[in-house]
Parts: structure tokens; C-alpha cells; sequence
């Protein structure tokens, strides 16, 4: 007996085969049709398609909240938690400082900076405007979670100061991520209904709130605004990532002669597209040269004084033309310097002696003290003349020792 299948000419759905021999097993077996997750375009297919219902109102309103499923959820730092198998229970990862920035570098630098921004997005209260208001007892508590899986030295100011800068720089990073949702669901447009569609992640409501009502504030988006132009300005962007500058140099060092590399070649790593083979714009390649052409000219007048150019000296001649041609000049010291990243700052300088902490570093203080020194001198030997081959000057006292670095190698490894 012979099975045969029949089908319309409009049933587009299963292919035709007018070879297929009768008592064939293809054409015995029965064979479901296949239904296509796409809208058919045959219009002359007889095939009935379920029709999708629009969602309810209150379906909506429920789903309004929550970000769309095939987007990733909240970092939870996996890849710590993976390299933290590797070792025996308590283990803790140490934190390498670099010596230039307020940074710390090598592989524990990434989890530490993912960890920071797990720790102040779940106990960080976005109720205040600026970091330095967060109140010590929430940091306390935040420098407590991060030493579940770290090593911190909590005695220690310079480490504390590194450690202070990467939580102040994952709270903006938070605070800007909340933003972008805000500003997503119609935040500065209609800002009663972004606040009803809170970020899922975000702490609470509360904060929420106050963040909303920050925002929503004439000086806050006249201030965003201007931020928005300034950044827009910006023709030489740097392409390093969310990885700090001194890690990026940390990673460029030479593994056999353990040699940083030199700022240039930073710098063309951070700007230099290696997708396109070729810098991002003609403002780029054009700034590159004129670092070049900086460079060169101050190593051709060492040349012509007959002096020996060192690696190091090299490696200074270029951070000073970096600086020269992209950074700007400020009447005050920034936080942030050029090719280098966060820094300490002159009243912040102080914290780099861990023997004498409570000293301050500035040529200013220094200057202010030869006047007084010299002042004292010449008062002296005013009244004493016969005194005056005893008293030694101010050169031939302080040589030997440069009051301008008092924290120099010859003082630290006394």
C-alpha cells in the first residue's frame, strides 16, 4: 500500500520534490511543518499565523521599570572571583602603587577598580552633591568590603589617598551611569516620569529621588551643559579604555630589562589607532608631530652644550613636550596632569614621607625659610662684625643639601 501526501499549491510551507519515488521512506514518513518565527511575505499562503495581542495597560506600567532582558546585569567582578580559586581560603590581593600617579597598576589594579565600583554602587548613599561630603563612617564601611578581598593598608596615608581616589572615581562613574538612564527615559524633558522608571541596580528610591531632584536642578543641567560643550571640543581623545594611564605603562614594561616605556611611546599607544593603522584625525597626527619637533629641538640644544643625554633625561624631555603642546596653563596645579593621570598635588605632597608625614613639601615654604635664614644672617652680622668669617653663607650651609627636595633619595635611604 502506497502512501501519498496532498497539499495545496498555496502551502508554501513544505518544499516540493517531484523526484521522490512512491514507497519511498521520505515520502511514508510523516513530516511536521515547520512554522517560521518571522511574518511570512507570501500573501497567498493559506497558513494560519497566531496575531501577537498589544500588552495590557497594566502590563506596561509593570515592565516600565526594567531594563530590556537581553542586556547584561550588574558587574560582579567574576574575574577576581575566578583568579581568587587559585589560591589558598584568605588569601587577599596586594595593591602595587605607581610611583608618578595615584594609581595602582598590574592585574589586582582591575579587580580592585571593578571591586570599588561594586561596593559603592550596593553601600554608597547617592544623597550627596560632591565626594568629599560622603560621611568617614560610610567610607569606613566601604574600606571594610573592599578588605574581604584586598589587602589595605589602612595606616598608611599615601595608600588610603590612592585607595580614597579610585572609590571617588567609580562614585562618578555611578552617578553618571544613573544619569544616562535619567536622561534615557526622558529625564530632562519630562521628569515626573523619569522618576517613576528608577535604574533596576540603583540602591534605593530614596536615592533615586535625590538624585532626580539634583538633576532636575537649573545650576545642575546649566553646569551639565557647559561640561557637554567642553567635552565636545575635545579633538584628541585619548583610546586607553577604562585602563588608568600608569597601568597601560605598567603593562608596556620590558619584560627582560624591566625598562618603563618612554612617555612618547605611551602616548602613541594611547592615540594611535591600530585598527585603521593611522591616527583617529589630522588634529592627532598633527599634535604627534609637533611633540616630535619639541622633542628634537631640546635634544639638539643639549647636543650642541656637549651634553650626555640619559634614558632618564630623555624620558623628561619628553614628558615636558607632551605637557608643552597638550596640556593647558593653569594658574593652579591640577589633580589630573597630562600623559600622567591623577597626582598628588602640592598640599597633598606632605603624605609622600611616611617618616616625616607631618612636613610640608613647597618651594614656596622653602624659599620663605632662606629669607628668614638670611635675614638672620645679615642681623648678625650687623651687630657682631667680628663674627663674620664665622658665620657660613646660605650656599655653603645648605651644600649638599637641596631644600627644594627634602625628600630626596640621599634623605630617604638615610
Amino acid at each position: 500500500m502506497v502512501f501519498t501526501r496532498t497539499r495545496s499549491e498555496g502551502d508554501s510551507g513544505v518544499p516540493t520534490n517531484g523526484t521522490v519515488a512512491e514507497g519511498s521512506a521520505f515520502s511514508i514518513m510523516p513530516r511536521t511543518t515547520r512554522r517560521r518565527k518571522h511574518n511570512s511575505t507570501d500573501t497567498g499562503s493559506t497558513e494560519q499565523h497566531d496575531v501577537e495581542q498589544p500588552p495590557s495597560t497594566e502590563q506596561h506600567a509593570t515592565n516600565q521599570h526594567v531594563d530590556p532582558p537581553n542586556r547584561r546585569g550588574p558587574n560582579v567582578n567574576q574575574s577576581a572571583t575566578r583568579a581568587m580559586k587559585n589560591f589558598p581560603d584568605g588569601y587577599k590581593f596586594p595593591l602595587t602603587m605607581d610611583k608618578d600617579a595615584k594609581s595602582f597598576v598590574g592585574d589586582s589594579a582591575t579587580y580592585f577598580s571593578t571591586e570599588c565600583g561594586i561596593v559603592v554602587r550596593n553601600a554608597c548613599p547617592m544623597i550627596h552633591e560632591k565626594w568629599d561630603l560622603v560621611p568617614e563612617t560610610v567610607k569606613t564601611i566601604m574600606y571594610e568590603k573592599l578588605e574581604e578581598k584586598f589587602e589595605l593598608l589602612r595606616n598608611d596615608k599615601v595608600f588610603m589617598e590612592y585607595v580614597d581616589t579610585r572609590l571617588h572615581a567609580q562614585w562618578k562613574r555611578t552617578r553618571g551611569v544613573l544619569k544616562q538612564h535619567w536622561q534615557k527615559n526622558e529625564g530632562e524633558t519630562n521628569p515626573q516620569l523619569a522618576r517613576k522608571k528608577m535604574k533596576p541596580d540603583c540602591r534605593s528610591e530614596e536615592d533615586w529621588n535625590n538624585l532626580c531632584t539634583y538633576w532636575e536642578l537649573e545650576k545642575t543641567q546649566n553646569y551639565s551643559n557647559k561640561m557637554k560643550a567642553n567635552r565636545a571640543k575635545q579633538i584628541n581623545v585619548s583610546r586607553g579604555g577604562s585602563r588608568s594611564i600608569a597601568n597601560h605603562a605598567f603593562k608596556m614594561i620590558n619584560p627582560e630589562t624591566q625598562m618603563p616605556p618612554s612617555p612618547l611611546t605611551l602616548y602613541h599607544k594611547l592615540h594611535f589607532s591600530t585598527e585603521k593603522q593611522d591616527w583617529p584625525n589630522e588634529h592627532s597626527r598633527l599634535e604627534y608631530d609637533n611633540i616630535v619637533q619639541h622633542i628634537q629641538a631640546a635634544m639638539d640644544k643639549l647636543n650642541s652644550e656637549g651634553t650626555t643625554i640619559t634614558t632618564a633625561m630623555e624620558h623628561k624631555l619628553e614628558k615636558e613636550a607632551i605637557k608643552s603642546v597638550c596640556g593647558k596653563q593653569k594658574t593652579i596645579q591640577s589633580g589630573c596632569e597630562v600623559g600622567v593621570g591623577p597626582v598628588f598635588r602640592k598640599k597633598d605632597i606632605w603624605k609622600k614621607s611616611a617618616v616625616e608625614s607631618s612636613q610640608r613639601d613647597s618651594s614656596e615654604s622653602n624659599k620663605g625659610l632662606r629669607n628668614h635664614v638670611t635675614t638672620l644672617t645679615n642681623f648678625i652680622i650687623s651687630k657682631f662684625p667680628e663674627y663674620k668669617n664665622t658665620i657660613p653663607t646660605m650656599n655653603e650651609s645648605s651644600e649638599g643639601h637641596d631644600l627644594d627636595d627634602p625628600f630626596s633619595d640621599s634623605d630617604n635611604t638615610a
